[in-house]
């Protein structure tokens, strides 16, 4: 597919159904967290079991992901798009009438599954059925309906949960899956890798353990320090497990893994830049939502409310992005847009008085992650053929989900470590240094003067570390923007980044479509330093066209 006119006249309907996919198992999230107190209550269950309630998902979605993508390419993107949009229904069904927290942990373990063949199959069926002209305004839409997920979640959420039983957060998922699997089966074009590969279970169950190891470390680390038993233990289960799978997938045939691409500058610089826009998204949320309960005082609802406008932001610039990278290429656009991005976060650490400054903070940021993630996407998919962007898709979200982890992780850290230790320094009580809730019950139980006075001082500390948390989140951010600048293909025409081979085809450099890159082309390894593209061009020969 070259042009505009012989694209699928219904790509825009189909991008409608994607979108819709991957906001519903994003939103879901969101939703989630809102129901914990009224499910604890119902259900009768502890903190722990909770936390594998909400972990089970994540750690379900991260150890399928690589697997599901690169299934996806063997059987079909369409049929990895409608069968893990079933899952994730049956999962909500389950879920909705779940009496046990068993039960429970078991509909979010498939929940999960169902939500790791969605997110590599919508984003394959995006780049088959969209010509390059488009593909990055189709990108940053995609993605732009992950960001209305996740601010939509908090405010639904609530909704639902004071209205209805916290169940009601499974039944809301039942429409959009029955219309994406309706219209999917209608719309979607069916495609695939012509000459599959060969099943590699070994493979598989190695680099679920990778990320299995890399997610929970992670998620542990959030709760418990980096130094627990918990993140020690999913580091090593990570290491050990990473190291089988470079062994094994080298001496493989065919692997899961293009480690050719691994070493392009493009590739690198893209998913280096998306990991750290979602480490400070996912930071900077985090810290936020509390910030604007415990400081501003907001109710869960209204605090939702208070940061929706970062999802509309983030859909305003992936409108603006496509002239932006026209005039200064896919990693200019990242690079501008993270550069933006750290900018919101950074007045979000430095709050004035009132929401106006949360506001500009959020439409500042969410213009810059807009205008910087459907770049980073469409320059890694622009890397392989359509009928391998599966399994390099899989490779996308799997660093976005690890961003996701890592932001929350990191930036939880420091917002702890910068509580206590300002609790310190004024001198408040031991047990008021570790958590925000264990000081205001420690102020309710001491009640008068004194008690008014340590729930002023820990609303205060509680404050600062919350700007520190954000500056910190910025730091990141501005990190990518660096990298992008350094590493991804810039305007038509010009040389190569740095650490590739020095050929502008190497990286892929952006045309005026703002794809790095054709999609059809094949690189082939030129030494450590980069790649070269083939000649001739890889026809897409297998992909079924869509019908009349």
């Amino acid at each position: 597919m070259t042009s505009t006119e012989t694209a699928d006249p219904r790509r825009w309907w189909i991008l409608g159904v994607l979108s819709l996919a991957l906001f519903s198992i994003v939103l879901n999230n969101g939703l989630l967290n809102v129901a914990i107190p009224q499910m604890m209550r119902s259900l009768d269950a502890d903190v722990g079991q909770i936390q594998f309630i909400v972990d089970g998902y994540a750690l379900a979605l991260a150890g399928a992901l690589l697997t599901a993508g690169t299934l996806s390419d063997r059987f079909g993107h369409k049929r990895a798009v409608l069968l893990g949009t079933t899952v994730f229904g049956v999962g909500s069904v389950v879920g909705m009438t779940a009496d046990g927290t068993g039960q429970l942990i078991g509909a979010r373990v498939l929940m999960g599954l169902g939500a790791a063949c969605i997110m590599p199959g919508t984003l394959a069926v995006l780049v088959d059925v969209f010509p390059p002209a488009e593909r990055a305004r189709a990108i940053g839409v995609w993605s732009g309906s992950s960001a209305l997920g996740v601010a939509a979640g908090p405010v639904v959420g609530g909704a639902l949960v004071g209205h209805f039983w916290w169940g009601s957060i499974f039944v809301v998922n039942l429409l959009p899956v029955a219309v994406v699997v309706i219209a999917g089966a209608l719309l979607l074009p069916e495609s695939a890798d012509p000459s599959p590969r060969r099943p590699d279970p070994l493979g598989a169950l190695l680099g679920t353990g990778v990320m299995v190891g890399l997610v929970f470390g992670t998620i542990q680390a959030a709760k418990h320090g980096w130094t627990g038993q918990g993140p020690v233990t999913g580091f090593t289960v990570a290491a050990v497990a990473g190291v089988g799978f470079v062994l094994w997938e080298r001496r493989h045939p065919y692997p899961m893994v293009d480690f050719a691409l691994l070493r392009r500058a493009p590739f690198i610089g893209a998913s280096v830049s998306i990991m750290l826009l979602m480490f400070g998204l996912a930071g900077t949320l985090f810290v936020l939502t509390q910030r604007l309960q415990f400081a501003f005082g907001y109710g869960s609802l209204r605090a939702g409310l208070a940061v929706m406008p970062v999802a509309f932001a983030v859909l305003l610039g992936t409108l603006v992005c496509p002239a932006l990278v026209r005039r200064v290429g896919p990693g200019g656009s990242v690079a501008v847009g993270l550069g933006v991005g750290a900018t919101g976060v950074l007045v979000l650490g430095r709050l004035g008085e009132g929401y106006p400054p949360v506001l500009a903070g959020l439409v500042l940021a969410g213009i810059g992650f807009g205008l910087a993630m459907g770049p980073t996407t469409d320059v890694v998919m622009s890397l392989v053929p359509p009928e391998r962007s599966g399994a390099t898709g899989s490779l996308d979200m799997t660093m976005q989900e690890f961003g996701n982890a890592l932001g929350v992780a990191v930036v939880g850290s420091v917002l702890a470590h910068s509580y206590t230790s300002e609790m310190s320094r004024s001198g408040g009580p031991r047990a008021a240094r570790h958590t925000l809730d264990g000081a205001l019950e420690l102020a309710q139980r001491t009640g008068g003067d004194a008690g008014q006075a340590l729930a002023a001082t820990a609303r205060a500390a509680f404050d600062h570390a919350a700007g520190v948390g954000l500056t910190a989140a910025a730091a990141v951010v501005a990190g990518g923007a660096v990298v992008a600048a350094l590493l991804m293909p810039g305007r038509a025409g010009t040389p190569d980044t740095p650490g590739a081979s020095g050929t502008p085809g190497a990286s892929g450099t952006a045309g005026a479509s703002g794809t790095a890159g054709t999609p059809n082309t094949r690189a082939t390894p030129d030494g450590p330093g980069g790649t070269v593209p083939e000649a001739e061009p890889v026809p897409k020969a297998g992909a079924v066209s869509p019908p009349a």
